[in-house]
């Protein structure tokens, strides 16, 4: 069984052996969903399948395995839905970076259609933030992707939710902002520098490989982003009163 999505643009092809993970990841990714299988085929299979070839890039995580090479993906061992949402977040962060895209712990909403980025520590208030927003307007609550286009930044919807539990829209946005948030008394908006901006955010990327010409390729990325985006230090209370001072 198939299972074409996209995401970020970039294209998978899941492929199934047995319906009833087929059934829930058809549903969690129905707005990704694609016509056509195109993407790099993604083998969902059992533990101690034999046939690996070498990879290029291997992880684990909690009993499951990723292997990645120029034709294909293996996930093994991945026995529920959320596990294969992990190991899928794990592989675009590897693919991304030829794409010049990564993965940010962080909520994307859409105001006057631009994205604006809320990313910030574990309780900063990203999950707030989107409760806040107007319906519809949130891309992601939870993990945001980035990537640099021929017409500049943007922002793309992710199946990937929080506690907020935004699935997630399949549209991209030109990125207004990038804001690092502190929850305060007060609203108020400091501008970053980009070196700042991007020590702001780097403990927020996500990804997984310690090979570093890969890690030395994210950061270069990272640094384009950094000096093209405009970065903020967002101080806000919790109300809806912030997107003011955005908006401003």
């Amino acid at each position: 069984m198939q299972l074409p999505i996209s995401i970020g643009h970039v294209q998978l092809t899941l492929h199934f052996r047995g319906g009833g993970l087929f059934d829930k990841a058809d549903k969690r990714y129905a707005e990704f969903r694609q016509p056509r299988a195109e993407g790099l085929p993604v083998f969902l299979e059992p533990p101690g399948a034999t046939g690996l070839a070498s990879s290029q890039f291997s992880f684990a995580l909690d009993g499951a395995t990723l292997h990645l090479d120029s034709a294909a993906a293996r996930f093994r061992g991945g026995r529920h839905e959320y596990a294969l949402d992990s190991l899928i977040r794990i592989l675009l962060s590897v693919m991304l970076l030829p794409r010049h895209g990564f993965l940010l712990h962080a909520a994307s909403v859409v105001r006057d259609g631009c994205a604006h980025i809320f990313t910030g520590r574990s309780g900063a208030g990203k999950s707030t933030i989107a409760s806040l927003s107007p319906p519809g307007s949130v891309l992601t609550d939870e993990i945001s992707l980035l990537r640099c286009h021929r017409s500049g930044w943007h922002a793309h919807g992710t199946p990937f939710w929080g506690e907020f539990r935004a699935a997630g829209l399949n549209r991209r946005f030109p990125v207004a902002g990038i804001y690092v948030l502190v929850q305060a008394s007060e609203n108020h908006v400091e501008p970053l520098s980009p070196r700042e901006g991007l020590r702001a955010i780097l403990p927020n990327v996500l990804f997984f490989s310690s090979n570093k010409p890969m890690t030395e390729e994210l950061l270069r990325v990272m640094a384009e982003a950094a000096e093209t985006i405009p970065f903020y230090r967002l101080h806000f209370r919790r109300d809806s009163s912030f997107w003011r001072i955005i908006a401003a």
